[in-house]
């Protein structure tokens, strides 16, 4: 398997991965979306531990108010993840990982969720 192939595959098992704990396996709620993203991004997250971090990113990518994340919704957060990794320059040849991980983490911390999606 190619290495897009595998990352894409690895975004769908991430996402089931937390799916599945309320027994809703189709979507995230507001507890699964919090471990997802204190397990997954908690590195890149500016204030991992504040509680409101998780009600923005619910409040930003919810699209139709359920107060769930489907899979279209959590790919957005997916997407525009990467869409400022490009803007900056994340993925530039010979980029050592620990290079990528500050990068990442300072892209997360100025965009803050607060462009729209």
């Amino acid at each position: 398997m190619t290495d897009l192939l595998r990352s894409v595959v690895t975004v769908i098992d991430v996402f089931y991965k937390y799916t599945k704990q309320d027994g809703e396996c189709g979507t995230l709620s507001k507890d699964e979306l919090k471990e997802l993203l204190e397990k997954e991004f908690h590195p890149v997250l500016k204030n991992p531990d504040d509680p409101d971090t998780v009600d923005v990113i619910m409040h930003m990518l919810d699209r139709d108010h359920d107060r769930r994340l489907d899979f279209t919704e959590f790919l957005l957060m997916i997407f525009k993840l990467t869409m400022a990794c490009n803007k900056h320059r994340f993925c530039q040849i010979g980029m050592k990982s620990w290079a990528i991980k500050r990068c990442l983490g300072s892209i997360w911390i100025q965009y803050q969720w607060k462009t729209s999606i």
